[in-house]
């Protein structure tokens, strides 16, 4: 719909897609009802998105009431699920729930047969006889508004879904009078290590039958995607939530078995299990060792290999992508030293990542220097929402000039990077070619909890922009500038002093994470490519000048932690943390600079302060923001912290590891 030019109109942006329409009063148009604080006017309620084409049509998809946000602060929108759902022939009516919650899940009450809540088989056979629809509904749906089977709830025949004029299912009073249900499903799930007849348990606990029973798993908990045993889970679909399953899955068919060895191997099942093992081939050898040893010398095996193992896995990926470059510069032959702009001084630049917390601040230095006459943005293409609107978001949370999205020297471009030609079209390559003087890579997957295979994809994508840079038709090929991490030399020995401002070649010192391993690699490729290239390591990035962090950095993730064990530790250390607009004027001062920038930079914050003075006031506002009594959230030694950290780990549920996220921070944060 297209509303009226007369009528004053404000949109109020709910932190993801959606907008909430609100009518202001005017001289004109006197609003019956006026029920907002600050401006006459009228608060609808409806929830609308914009076109993703055409400017000023909206569509309407729901109300805020109905909008379930979780307890991650996302926000599931039910209304098209719900409908997706409901065209199944065995639905009589469905409701979301999960406000406040990890998870979504959905209850339903079957249309006509009657559906035995005492027998798990029935249960299994009607969410199969819906599941069709519910896998529909998940295909249109972000990740974290997945519908796990686990949690589809049933009606019961004497309890139908309360209703209202035409038919219309009272949701509050439904939901009402199942919370207890919801609650005891909730309860069940997130302690989910019981197998039921639905999922039989592997007939014997070999390696090459766990890998056909953990790839039907898999595959399930992939929403029916066929998952390929040798490649990373997380690259087939997988996140935070389908590892937890999968690993409650593991523990339940353990605990069925009457084998006592084999019950007690269950408790040997660590926590991080799947991220540790990222595809089914490796799932299912740990799992049979595990099964079939005492946990001593599942241990020793464990930790005598794991410093060489991660060393060549680096090497060896590192090694891969190498040889893809050589061939590649091979055939685009070497051009002379670049500089920041072509010959009629014209700087356009190619930056990736736009949408993320640094690159957001990147477009907006970018799109306000009168030096650079263009810019190209890269993003990776979302079937939520259109690359424009993500953008626009990005810069409301962070209060930057949105009215800088509307210059005719900015170009979206949503594309794949790690595929073939970045995975654009022919067009639209070698426009980029024909123009581009400058990238700058910032778009980098943020997740320590994940191997490095996990972050392979990333690592080819940087490829890919090397490919591009050194097939530039201009004179001279572009500079290029890597956003790098300190977490690149994660293995370096601080005894030695600190990091050099060079590339290192022992792959030694990027020992650690995935995130910090493959930012090292790719600074292998960059420095290793002929290109005018710099990689720039930075610290870490503090909020923007409003104080908006990204929720994934460990910082705002240490902080919920936090706040669900209930104590702050106190850390004997300092921060050197930067601001973000103040790293994004450092890179453009690198990237437009008129000579060529040395290989490696470190960017830190030069004074340091004391890790208490950053700590108290934010404790304090948690504090506040809670309203909790005065003496809630004690600080406590460091080694104490740690100490509840782990043995909420030893038995953590899927609550727990959303709640408590530091769980597989701790090598990362050097803990």
């Amino acid at each position: 719909m297209r509303f009226g030019l007369s009528v004053l109109i404000r949109w109020v942006h709910q932190g993801d897609e959606t907008y909430e329409c609100q009518l202001l009063t005017t001289e004109k148009y006197q609003m019956a009802v006026e029920n907002m604080s600050d401006v006459k006017g009228y608060a609808t309620s409806d929830l609308f998105v914009k076109h993703p084409t055409h400017e000023g049509l909206w569509k309407i998809i729901g109300r805020t009431d109905d909008v379930l946000t979780l307890a991650s602060g996302e926000k599931t929108v039910p209304a098209m699920m719900e409908g997706i759902i409901s065209s199944s022939a065995h639905v009589n009516g469905v409701i979301m729930f999960g406000r406040g919650r990890n998870q979504v899940g959905v209850l339903v009450e079957p249309r006509s047969a009657h559906v035995d809540l005492a027998d798990n088989k029935a249960i299994e056979e009607f969410r199969n006889r819906i599941w069709y629809e519910v896998d529909e509904a998940n295909k249109n749906a972000p990740t974290f508004s997945r519908i796990f089977k686990e949690m589809i709830l049933i009606t019961s025949p004497d309890k139908p879904m309360f209703r209202v004029g035409k038919g219309t299912t009272s949701k509050n009073a439904t939901l009402k009078a199942y919370e207890e249900e919801i609650d005891a499903l909730y309860r069940t799930v997130e302690a989910s290590t019981k197998i039921g007849n639905s999922t039989a348990p592997p007939s014997e606990w070999t390696v090459s039958t766990l890998e056909h029973w953990l790839n039907e798993q898999a595959t399930e908990l992939a929403l029916g995607t066929i998952v390929v045993p040798n490649i990373d889970l997380f690259a087939q679909g997988f996140d935070s939530l389908s590892a937890t399953f999968l690993r409650n899955r593991i523990i339940g068919a353990m605990r069925s078995f009457p084998d006592l060895q084999l019950r007690a191997a269950a408790r040997r099942i660590p926590h991080n299990l799947v991220f540790e093992c990222p595809n089914i081939k490796l799932l299912a050898d740990r799992v049979a060792k595990i099964a079939g040893q005492p946990q001593s010398q599942v241990n020793e095996q464990v930790k005598g290999s794991a410093l060489h193992d991660a060393k060549m896995e680096i090497e060896t990926m590192l090694g891969k992508y190498s040889a893809e470059l050589r061939r590649t510069k091979k055939t685009n032959g070497s051009h002379v030293e670049s500089s920041a702009s072509t010959k009629a001084g014209r700087t356009v630049v190619l930056l990736t990542g736009s949408t993320g917390g640094l690159g957001s601040y990147l477009l907006a230095s970018l799109l306000k220097n009168e030096e650079v006459a263009k810019v190209y943005a890269l993003n990776r293409h979302s079937k939520a929402s259109r690359v424009q609107q993500r953008q626009t978001a990005v810069f409301e949370d962070r209060e930057l000039d949105v009215a800088l999205l509307k210059l005719d020297k900015l170009i979206f471009i949503e594309a794949d990077a790690t595929a073939e030609r970045c995975g654009l079209n022919e067009q639209t390559y070698d426009q980029l070619r024909q123009s581009v003087t400058v990238i700058i890579h910032s778009a980098w997957r943020v997740d320590f909890n994940l191997p490095l295979s996990s972050f392979e994809p990333n690592v080819r994508g940087t490829f890919q922009l090397v490919d591009l840079a050194l097939s530039s038709t201009l004179h001279s090929t572009p500079r290029f500038l890597f956003i790098s991490s300190v977490g690149s030399a994660q293995g370096w020995d601080r005894s030695r002093g600190a990091f050099p401002e060079d590339v290192q070649l022992d792959a030694s010192v990027a020992v650690g994470s995935g995130y910090g391993a493959s930012k090292y690699i790719a600074e292998r490729l960059v420095t290793s490519s002929g290109l005018n290239a710099t990689s720039l390591r930075l610290g870490q990035i503090a909020g923007g000048p409003n104080g908006a962090w990204t929720l994934s950095d460990w910082f705002p993730i240490l902080v919920k932690s936090s706040l669900a064990l209930g104590k702050f530790p106190n850390i004997q250390a300092y921060v050197s943390w930067m601001p973000a607009e103040k790293v994004s004027a450092a890179i453009l001062d690198v990237a437009l600079a008129k000579h060529a920038p040395p290989p490696a930079l470190n960017i830190v914050h030069p004074h340091p302060v004391s890790w208490p003075d950053v700590l108290k006031p934010v404790r304090d506002a948690v504090v506040a923001k809670k309203r909790l009594p005065k003496e809630s959230l004690p600080f406590v030694r460091m080694s104490e912290w740690v100490a509840l950290l782990e043995m909420r780990a030893e038995e953590a549920t899927e609550s727990d590891i959303n709640a408590i996220v530091s769980f597989t921070l701790s090598s990362y944060l050097g803990f």
